[in-house]
């Protein structure tokens, strides 16, 4: 005889930042009248008598739930799941939907974020903020607060409020007002604010919710002409083929950049705009256009730019394994260059500027042999005007070739045709992406900082800010363009605190 009753109800629940009060009517009542309520540790707070699992427990438990209902011949009976915070925001909602559609009538009912709560406390409203989670996942913090005015974000983990905090004061952002919640909604909530500086030695519980104003934040869609950059007698790339260039680059906000023989920086700096989630590595081997480039990042407030000093064969190593690559100098190692950015990152997408015919052969011939094959070549012929007297003359620029392609692409071959070398040692390295390079890619920054802790000599620029720069990350720098005042924070309101109040991943 087929089971002709309708499918067991689950309720999943946000509980809110953890106290029961802030809890709709409705979320309470159903509470009240359930078989049974399953949620985390921090769910037990609020409702003393909830039964507490890890994640894969808490989906064991709900898929056994009718089993179970059946056995017990109950009827109307109905199971709920709570959740931290909001049920729609970074919450097993998502994880327990997919697992239970089709065997279970689930109904979703939200709870008050922690996000929600800590705006209300400081007066700050959310519409116009980024909202991300640090809470298990390694996205990338500095590029959301150099290109954002308002930040809110969840932590856990590794990510702690300390380690946040020095994380934007080594890209220079240690200015930026930083406002930390804790155990909110209980009675010994506290809220703390402070320059990121300050407060990158202070504790602070794991599960915190955090709040960051960057009131000098750059826009990153506005365009940059040539004038706007500092300039000396080092090269730079002309705003027109500049803008041809990093077009070709296809740059998503999430990509890892390499700008190889960066110059003044004006194209690192283009780059590190598009790459808003991202992070931009300029290389040069000349002191000069080192110092050129750190300049005209904290001009522009390019903190998602770090400034490599060195050649790139030797410096590449230590740096994140790149999406794609800019190469506007080689110093004559283009070969080696090309070598190891396939060889790295078999997928990766390379953009090259040359001005001679004997550099654009052998830029053709490279991308034929490490397997770029869809490769592309434009040549750019630029004129402006001069002006001389009453008369406008034309005056040409020399012609650059931009040449792009994507590797692991191939005509009538394997990927694994790229490259190919007599050396199996360095075939073999051509085909290999290591775990720790994907790590890479997908934003370990911790593993590339304990990297450039060993050899901050390569990488100066990483290195924490002295204590006499206190004054300046307090003050800021002057902003480029007019920026309306930002909302005033809430005075801070100290208290003793030992768990947080906020979502936690997962539960």
């Amino acid at each position: 005889m087929n089971d002709s009753r309708a499918l067991d109800k689950l309720y999943i629940i946000g509980f809110g930042p953890g106290d029961s009060g802030s809890m709709t009517k409705r979320a309470l009542d159903i509470i009240e009248n359930a078989e049974a309520v399953i949620g985390s540790e921090r769910s037990s707070d609020a409702f003393m008598e909830v039964k507490t699992y890890s994640l894969s427990i808490v989906i064991e438990q709900v898929l056994q739930f009718p089993e179970r209902n059946r056995k017990k011949d109950e009827k109307g009976g109905y199971l709920v799941v709570l959740v931290s915070g909001d049920s729609g925001f970074y919450s097993l909602t998502k994880t327990l939907i997919e697992h239970c559609s089709g065997k279970l009538d689930i109904e979703v009912i939200p709870g008050i974020s922690s996000i929600q709560y800590l705006s209300a406390k400081i007066k700050v409203s959310y519409d116009d903020a980024v909202l991300m989670s640090l809470h298990g996942r390694n996205e990338a913090i500095v590029p959301r607060v150099a290109y954002n005015q308002k930040v809110f974000t969840l932590t856990g983990g590794e990510n702690s409020v300390a380690f946040i905090c020095e994380h934007l004061t080594r890209f220079g952002l240690g200015y930026v007002q930083v406002t930390v919640g804790e155990r909110l909604s209980y009675p010994d909530e506290r809220i703390t604010t402070g320059n990121a500086v300050d407060l990158a030695n202070s504790d602070f519980n794991d599960l915190s919710v955090v709040y960051i104003e960057n009131k000098y934040f750059a826009d990153p869609s506005l365009p940059l002409r040539d004038e706007d950059f500092i300039r000396s007698e080092v090269p730079m790339t002309k705003e027109e083929v500049r803008w041809l260039s990093v077009g070709k680059m296809r740059v998503e906000p999430t990509d890892v950049i390499y700008d190889i023989g960066a110059g003044t920086g004006s194209v690192s700096i283009e780059l590190a705009r598009k790459a808003s989630q991202g992070f931009v590595y300029a290389i040069d081997s000349d002191a000069e256009a080192c110092r050129l480039i750190r300049e005209n990042k904290d001009k522009h407030r390019a903190y998602n730019l770090d400034v490599t000093f060195g050649e790139a064969t030797q410096v590449m190593k230590w740096l994140p394994v790149p999406t794609k690559a800019f190469i506007g100098g080689s110093s004559g190692k283009m070969e080696a260059i090309i070598r190891w950015l396939v060889g790295e990152n078999p997928k990766i997408r390379i953009v090259t500027n040359v001005v001679t015919l004997q550099s654009l052969s052998e830029a053709l011939r490279l991308y034929e042999k490490f397997g770029l094959l869809d490769r592309e070549v434009v040549c750019v012929n630029i004129t402006r005007n001069t002006i001389a007297g009453d008369y406008d003359m034309l005056t040409a620029n020399n012609p650059v070739f931009i040449i792009s392609g994507n590797a692991g692409t191939f005509r009538g071959g394997s990927s694994s045709q790229a490259g190919q070398s007599e050396d199996p040692e360095e075939a073999e390295r051509l085909e290999l992406i290591t775990e720790r390079q994907i790590a890479l890619v997908e934003g370990d920054i911790r593993t590339f900082m304990a990297r450039q802790a060993k050899n901050s000599g390569l990488l100066h620029n990483m290195v924490p800010a002295p204590r006499e720069a206190r004054q300046l990350f307090a003050t800021g720098p002057e902003p480029l363009i007019d920026k309306p005042a930002g909302p005033s924070e809430a005075e801070s309101d100290e208290a003793t605190a030992n768990e947080p109040g906020s979502e936690d991943e997962g539960l």
